[in-house]
């Protein structure tokens, strides 16, 4: 297992409780409404203040309004994007793109996207963009890994990584370039990916 999926899965297996957790609820919800407001940047004690917290809190725990995105924008995709387990792989990938679809017709779903296009094209929203991404497809390739343990797939072939790419971007083109429904031929692209995968053979 590689360094990132590593530290992928101890920062999904950690869960902190009382008063640290509602810090982080109110901090986490502070900075969703930012960016659903359209708000691409905002300094730890701006956030602070809309959060109702300590601005050493913040400095403390993220040290920067980029870790705080990436922190929000994966809790809130995590609650609204599980990762499935149906039992096959097909069932899985039709699960997952069918919820990223609903996901994003819906308004926050819209929004969230929204901001995270028109988050600019400097640094620190290039490295927002970069590690939510990274750590949301690390978590989903779970799907591929257990559909090789079954003998869905073979040990070895196509990219995972550019699979679940290949699911996701045209949903994500759909909602925010063409308005078109993203949730429209998902079985379709689902059975294009598996072919790609080599499943079956």
């Amino acid at each position: 297992m590689s360094a990132l999926r590593e530290d992928v899965d101890r920062s999904v297996r950690r869960r902190t409780g009382g008063r640290s957790a509602a810090v982080r609820s109110a901090v986490l919800g502070a900075a969703l409404a930012a960016l659903e407001e359209g708000s691409t940047a905002l300094s730890l004690p701006d956030l602070a203040a809309r959060a109702g917290v300590a601005p050493s809190s913040l400095y403390r725990r993220w040290g920067s309004w980029e870790a705080v995105v990436v922190d929000a924008l994966l809790a809130s995709s995590e609650a609204a994007v599980p990762v499935p387990d149906t039992g096959t792989l097909r069932g899985d990938l039709l699960a997952y793109v069918g919820t990223v679809a609903g996901h994003l017709a819906s308004p926050r779903g819209r929004a969230l996207a929204r901001a995270a296009v028109s988050s600019g094209h400097h640094a620190g929203a290039h490295e927002v963009r970069r590690r939510f991404w990274t750590t949301r497809f690390e978590l989903a390739r779970v799907m591929f890994d257990r559909a090789r343990e079954r003998g869905e797939l073979p040990a070895s072939g196509a990219d995972d990584l550019l699979l679940l790419e290949l699911l996701v971007a045209p949903l994500h083109f759909r909602a925010l370039v063409t308005g078109d429904d993203a949730r429209a031929a998902l079985a379709e692209r689902v059975d294009l990916v598996l072919a790609a995968a080599g499943a079956g053979r």
